[in-house]
């Protein structure tokens, strides 16, 4: 099997890394706008430097899509064109429409479609989902400091949405309610958001993201009947504390830790995609994942910025984010609550 990478920022050299180094493929080579950066990557790890993608594309079985998230689609369809099997970075693009017809186009040309949701693969992601039950309350909080890369969705697509493709995954549930507010701070676009999300069979949600903040924090607590789960995204670790009946029953039961794997997440996500095409299965996440997660997201953003004042709203609610002069991060870092 032959794959490539398209899109050579810093998590898409990470993607060459870890195929550069799996034994199932052969990393074939690379490709990106600028031209520098593809002869540095590919020199570095000896594989082909493409001077288009047409080219690419003809070589390939399949590719990694690390572009900025306005190109996703584009690029995507024109390989599912080309029969070429494909794992594009979340968000799996920036508008449904897009989204739909990347689904249609890997199916009618029977491609693997996965998208890279890649806390599905953090290990304290694997140990919850062994008991995961029916959760009726969660919580998530993702801060992180502005970063020091290409902005071009706001914080709901960019950050918030690895939280909602969890959350939607656990809740097993259709929505009833939502409700969401956000703000601008360094961007053209939402910086700050939150939102509370009420499933049909009664299960809430409350998820918090910031990418202004002083603190880098990425967790979720999932409450259920027998236990309380603390995810903690950044060490892989899953604290479960044993509530309620079950805790009664079962005497002076103490709060344990689990560890889904030791593995590297991106390791564990780019070879599921590989095992997937191998063995012709459906990918852990589906286009029709991330079509899910992005559903939710516009549901999110469009409700902040329908609350919004009119002359404060970008251009656009999922893109073309322009970062705005600001003394520094500490000078406006936000705190969540």
């Amino acid at each position: 099997m032959n794959i490539g990478v398209i899109g050579l920022g810093s998590f898409g050299q990470q993607h060459v890394r870890v195929y550069a180094e799996h034994p199932d493929v052969t990393f074939l080579g690379v490709w990106d706008i600028s031209s520098a950066r593809v002869h540095e990557v590919a020199t570095r790890h000896d594989c082909v430097k493409f001077e288009n993608l047409a080219d690419l594309l003809c070589k390939v079985d399949a590719v990694s899509i690390v572009t900025p998230a306005v190109n996703h689609a584009e690029i995507a369809i024109k390989c599912f064109d080309r029969g070429v099997h494909v794992l594009v970075e979340k968000p799996i693009a920036t508008n449904l429409d897009d989204a739909q017809k990347c689904i249609e186009y890997a199916e009618k040309n029977k491609c693997v479609f996965q998208v890279g949701h890649l806390e599905r693969f953090n290990a304290a992601s694997v140990a919850a989902e062994k008991i995961i039950s029916l959760p009726y309350f969660m919580n998530a909080t993702r801060l992180t400091p502005y970063p020091n890369r290409n902005v071009d969705v706001d914080v709901v697509l960019d950050i918030m949405i690895h939280d909602l493709d969890i959350i939607l995954r656990y809740a097993k549930s259709e929505i009833k309610d939502l409700k969401a507010s956000g703000a601008f701070v360094r961007s053209s676009c939402l910086d700050v958001a939150t939102a509370r999300i009420v499933f049909e069979n009664g299960c809430v949600a409350n998820v918090s993201a910031s990418r202004v903040s002083d603190t880098k924090l990425r967790s979720m607590v999932v409450s259920q009947p027998e236990t309380s789960l603390y995810i903690n995204y950044v060490t892989g670790r899953l604290h479960v504390y044993p509530v309620g009946q079950y805790l009664k029953s079962s005497g002076n039961v103490e709060p344990y830790d689990l560890i889904g794997h030791e593995d590297e997440p991106l390791s564990r996500e780019l070879d599921a995609f590989i095992q997937s095409i191998k063995q012709n299965t459906l990918p852990l996440v589906s286009g029709r994942d991330g079509l899910d997660a992005l559903n939710l997201a516009q549901r999110i953003a469009d409700k902040i910025y329908s609350s919004l004042p009119s002359n404060s709203i970008a251009s656009s609610p999922f893109y073309a984010c322009d970062v705005r002069n600001t003394p520094s991060d500490k000078a406006i870092g936000v705190t969540q609550g």
